[in-house]
């Protein structure tokens, strides 16, 4: 399945740190370098490294900037997305089967949708990072995350907060939302229509 670019860049970067391109404890190029590397937006490089963060690949500290954490999550994470390609190496050749078969065609097609919507659903809870603006006139203003209890009602997790252009990753749940901030958040489509509502 083709992926988002933000997420080709994600994988880039874990594959660099199994290679020991980037030790545990160093510290990577800055947001505006890596989109030059990328030749990418910073946008994307945040929904990259925000991927990354969810995953315990990286961290992100104001003043310090990104850093490796661990080479066996980036292995965990490298290996995740190779079973989602496994998976659907071997759907593809079922298909072919599939069409050999036409007695069998209706069952054996109604099989494979099923598992293809599942995987897709599964994996994209940790692939899809979006981004959710808090209104001018939002009730959520002026209200902790824990107040605002996120995770429970909608089943989303808050991975940063980005605050007039600066981010906060994996923000306590003390932090105060204010109007105007942009949730970074990873979760179902559902969770992030529920979120909407609550914002």
């Amino acid at each position: 399945m083709e992926q988002s670019r933000y997420q080709e860049i994600a994988l880039e970067i874990a594959h660099s740190i199994v290679m020991s391109e980037y030790q545990e404890g160093e510290r990577i190029h800055g947001r505006s370098t890596l989109a030059g590397r990328f030749n990418v937006s910073p946008e994307t490089i945040r929904r990259a490294i925000a991927i990354l963060q969810n995953a315990g690949v990286v961290m992100v500290n104001q003043g310090i900037g990104i850093t490796v954490t661990s080479k066996a999550q980036a292995e965990k994470f490298l290996r995740a997305f190779d079973q989602k390609t496994e998976v659907h190496v071997f759907l593809s050749e079922l298909n072919e089967y599939m069409e050999k078969r036409r007695q069998l065609d209706l069952k054996i097609e109604g099989h494979l949708n099923k598992i293809l919507l599942y995987t897709d659903r599964m994996m994209s809870r940790w692939m899809d990072v979006a981004e959710v603006e808090v209104g001018k006139d939002s009730v959520a203003a002026g209200q902790t995350l824990t107040q605002l209890k996120i995770r429970e009602r909608t089943g989303l997790t808050v991975v940063a907060v980005v605050r007039k252009g600066i981010e906060q990753f994996s923000p306590n749940s003390g932090f105060v939302i204010e109007s105007g901030d942009v949730l970074l958040v990873v979760g179902a489509e559902q969770g992030r229509e529920k979120l909407q509502e609550i914002l």
